[in-house]
């Protein structure tokens, strides 16, 4: 009994894995063609698998969209902890965020302007609610950083809105512009860093 028990618990391992992998390739293929110009059959050439394969983890290609979706929403509440745990400004807050997986890997998860192709009302409203959470995060952080000097005034909703597209943006172009992630990345904070910082602290 409990050698069959350790054994279906490595089968729901490896299946948990297998569809991490999916998500994955979907989210790199998404962010690089945008939803509708990506099909099921690039996803499954990609992964090597079969479109029959495709359909043992997920339903159809919107529910596909919809997975990678709360997959980069997970993504991003984990880099929300992250960075309360490990900024102490606002500014560092907002740095720690960026630089995190959900953003800046290779096959990073931010589709967050694609949201308006999840067809079900239930599901897009719920992925609206956790995005504009992410989103009021940022704001409170820029405003937190108003308040400790480390980022001059400005209007804190417009920032977050800032700081979210343009980092939202970087897996989308990423793999056509010949450049290194770690590169892109630290550019992108330094002009993030340089176009919120006071000028006292340049």
């Amino acid at each position: 009994m409990r050698k069959n028990l350790a054994w279906s618990k490595a089968q729901q391992v490896q299946i948990r894995l297998k569809k991490e992998a999916v998500l994955a390739e979907a989210s790199a293929l998404f962010n690089q063609k945008g939803y509708h110009a990506t099909s099921l059959n690039d996803v499954a050439e990609r992964l090597g698998l079969t479109k029959t394969a495709l359909y043992y983890y997920v339903k159809n290609k919107n529910d596909l969209l919809y997975e990678a979706y709360s997959l980069a929403l997970d993504e991003i509440d984990e880099a929300t902890r992250e960075a309360e745990e490990k900024g102490k400004t606002g500014l560092e807050k907002i740095c720690h965020y960026v630089r995190s997986e959900a953003f800046v890997h290779p096959q990073a998860s931010a589709l967050l302007n694609e949201i308006d192709a999840i067809e079900n009302p239930s599901r897009r409203s719920s992925l609206q609610k956790r995005l504009r959470k992410a989103n009021r995060q940022v704001e409170e952080w820029v405003s937190q950083g108003v308040a400790d000097g480390s980022i001059e005034p400005c209007d804190a909703e417009l920032s977050a809105r800032f700081v979210m597209g343009a980092f939202n943006w970087i897996p989308r172009w990423i793999g056509s512009s010949g450049r290194g992630m770690d590169e892109v990345t630290d550019y992108f904070v330094g002009l993030l860093t340089k176009s919120l910082t006071s000028e006292s602290k340049r």
